[in-house]
C-alpha cells in the first residue's frame, strides 16, 4: 500500500508519521488500513496524476532514495544554508554596531535603538502572512531571491532603514520553510530546519569575527567601524541574491543537471507519498486554508509558544557584544567574544534536532534550550554587581549559547497540519509570531536598568517557565487528541468508517483518521 487513498485529504497512513512511532500503532489500525486498500487509487481526479514528476506505479530502493536525499542535501541545501546565512549577517549586525557606538553617533540613546528594533518586529510580523500566497503565486525560487535584493539596499535615516529591512527580510524565511517542504518528507525535516536556524549563529558569530577587523576601518574614507560593516554585509547580499536567481529550481523535474529521470521522478513521488497535501504544493492558498489556519487552537498554542519562548532571544542576541563590554573589555574585544556562545548554540542545536528525528518527542527535545536559556538568565541575575569580568562573560556565553528549538518546533507544527495551503499559512504566521515577541522583547533590557539588567533578567527566566508549560501542554493535547480519535475510530464499523471518509466536511489535519506526530 502506497499510503495514498482516494477521496481522503489526509489520511491516516504510516508514512505520514515517524516509522518508530508507527510500530507501536500497526496493530491497532490494521482495520482501518484493509479499508484504505480496498479502495481504487487509479482514478484519474486523483490529485498525484496532476503532479509533474510523480509516478504512480514507481518503486525504488532504499539506496536510490538516499542518493537522491544526498543530491538535494548537496545541490540545495547547502545554498539554502548560505541565504540563511547572510540573512542574519543583517539582521544581527546591528547588535554589533550597538557596541560600536553607533546609537551616539546617530544622537540618540540605546532605547531608541530599542524602540528601532520594535519598529522592525511589528512591520516583519505583519509582512510575513503575505510573502507564502505570494511566493505560491510567482514561485519561490523567484521570489526568495527577489526578496533578498530588496533588503541589501539600505538609505535614508535609521528608522527607515530598519522599515525597509523588516518590509523586505519578512517574506523570506516562510518562503525557504514552504520552499522546503516541497523537498523533503516530514521525518527529514527538523535537522535541516534546526541547521537552517543554526547557520543564523554562525553568521552571527562570523559577524562579531569579522567586526573585530572591520571596526579598525573607522575613519577610512570618513566612515564610522559599524557604517563599513553594514556597507560590506550589503554588498555580500547582493552578490548572493544575484546568484539565487539563477540557481534556485522550482521543483525537481526543473534542476538542470541535478538529477537524471528516474531520480527526479523519485524526489518528487515519494514526498507525495508520504504526505498527500503537497499534491497542491504549489497551488495558491485559499480562504478556506486561511479559515481553517485561524479557526485552529492547536496553531494558536503553537503560536502562543512560540511568542513567550522566542522573546527572551532578543534582548541577549542584541546586546550580548554591550554585555561583555559592559563587564570590562574592549568593543573590539567584546565582538570577539561573542563568537563561542554563538558556535555552542549551532553544535547542540544540531544534535538535539537530530535526536528528535530519530526518536521523537520533539517537545520533551524543545524543553532543552528553554531549560538552558532560563539557567543562564538567571545566573545573570544572580551575580553580583561586582562580579568579574569572566564571570559576566560566561553567564552571558551560555544565555546566548542556549540551543536553537525553533526549527525542528516549526518541523513539528507543519508535520502536525495539513492541508498544504492551511500549513503554508501557519509557517508564515509561526515566523511572525518568532518576530512580533521581538516588540515585547525589545523593551525588556531598559537603559534605567543598565549595566546588568537585574529586571530584565528577572522577566527572562519568568517566561522561560512559562514556556516550558506551554511545550508540555503542547505535548499532553496531542497525545490525548490521539487517544480519543484512535478510540472514537475502533469504535466506528467498517461501513461507518467508510460513510465518513465520503462524506465528512473536515479538513486535513482536523478529520477524525488523522493522527499527530508526538
Amino acid at each position: 500500500m502506497d499510503g495514498i487513498t482516494k477521496g481522503l485529504e489526509e489520511p491516516f497512513f504510516p508514512e505520514l508519521v515517524s516509522h518508530d512511532i508507527m510500530k507501536e500503532k500497526h496493530d491497532k489500525t490494521s482495520s482501518m488500513a484493509s479499508t484504505m486498500e480496498a479502495l481504487d487509487i487509479s482514478n484519474s481526479n486523483d490529485p498525484r496524476h496532476n503532479q509533474e514528476g510523480y509516478d504512480s506505479t514507481l518503486e525504488w530502493t532504499e539506496e536510490e532514495e538516499k542518493q537522491v536525499i544526498r543530491i538535494i542535501d548537496m545541490r540545495l541545501m547547502p545554498f539554502m544554508l548560505l541565504m540563511s546565512f547572510v540573512l542574519n549577517m543583517d539582521r544581527t549586525n546591528i547588535s554589533n554596531a550597538i557596541s560600536d557606538n553607533m546609537a551616539a553617533d546617530l544622537g540618540f540613546t540605546n532605547d531608541g535603538v530599542n524602540t528601532a528594533i520594535l519598529t522592525y518586529s511589528l512591520v516583519f510580523t505583519l509582512f510575513t502572512l503575505p510573502s507564502n500566497p505570494i511566493a505560491k503565486r510567482v514561485g519561490a525560487h523567484i521570489w526568495i531571491p527577489f526578496l533578498m535584493t530588496s533588503w541589501a539596499i539600505n538609505f535614508g535615516t535609521f528608522m527607515l532603514v530598519r522599515v525597509l529591512i523588516a518590509v523586505t527580510e519578512a517574506g523570506f524565511i516562510p518562503a525557504c520553510l514552504g520552499y522546503l517542504t516541497g523537498w523533503y518528507k516530514t521525518k527529514e525535516l527538523a535537522t535541516r530546519l534546526s541547521i537552517f536556524w543554526g547557520v543564523q549563529s554562525l553568521a552571527s558569530a562570523f559577524s562579531g569575527l569579522i567586526s573585530f577587523g572591520i571596526f579598525r576601518l573607522a575613519g577610512t574614507a570618513g566612515l564610522e567601524g559599524w557604517k563599513w560593516l553594514f556597507l560590506i554585509d550589503g554588498i555580500l547580499t547582493h552578490l548572493v541574491a544575484f546568484l539565487a536567481f539563477w540557481y534556485l529550481p522550482s521543483r525537481a523535474t526543473k534542476a538542470t543537471g541535478w538529477f537524471t529521470e528516474r531520480q527526479a521522478k523519485i524526489s518528487v513521488t515519494r514526498v507525495i507519498r508520504d504526505d498527500l497535501s503537497k499534491t497542491d504544493q504549489h497551488s495558491r492558498i485559499t480562504w478556506t486554508d486561511i479559515k481553517e489556519a485561524i479557526l485552529d487552537t492547536k496553531v494558536w498554542l503553537h503560536l502562543l509558544t512560540t511568542f513567550s519562548g522566542m522573546m527572551t532571544d532578543t534582548p541577549i542576541t542584541n546586546y550580548l557584544p554591550t554585555l561583555i563590554k559592559n563587564g570590562g573589555f574592549p568593543t573590539t574585544t567584546a565582538n570577539l567574544l561573542t563568537v563561542p556562545a554563538y558556535i555552542i548554540n549551532l553544535v547542540f542545536s544540531i544534535i538535539i534536532a537530530s535526536s528528535s528525528d530519530r526518536y521523537g518527542e520533539v517537545c520533551l527535545h524543545a524543553l532543552i534550550g528553554n531549560v538552558w536559556q532560563g539557567v543562564g538568565y538567571a545566573a545573570l541575575w544572580a551575580l553580583p554587581a561586582d562580579a568579574g569580568r569572566w564571570k559576566l562573560f560566561a553567564a552571558a556565553t551560555v544565555t546566548a549559547g542556549s540551543p536553537s528549538w525553533h526549527g525542528m518546533h516549526i518541523a513539528y507544527m507543519s508535520a502536525n497540519l495539513s492541508p498544504a495551503g492551511k500549513r503554508a499559512f501557519a509557517l508564515g504566521a509561526i515566523v511572525g509570531a518568532a518576530n512580533i515577541c521581538g516588540v515585547p522583547g525589545s523593551q525588556i533590557y531598559q537603559a534605567s536598568d543598565a549595566p546588568r539588567y537585574a529586571q530584565g533578567n528577572m522577566i527572562c527566566v519568568i517566561m522561560k517557565i512559562f514556556t516550558i508549560l506551554l511545550f508540555i501542554t503542547i505535548r499532553f493535547r496531542y497525545s490525548l487528541t490521539n487517544k480519543w480519535r484512535a478510540s472514537k475510530w475502533k469504535s466506528m464499523t467498517d461501513a461507518e468508517r467508510m460513510e465518513y471518509m465520503e462524506t465528512t466536511k473536515h479538513l486535513g489535519s482536523n478529520r477524525l483518521d488523522y493522527r499527530f506526530l508526538i
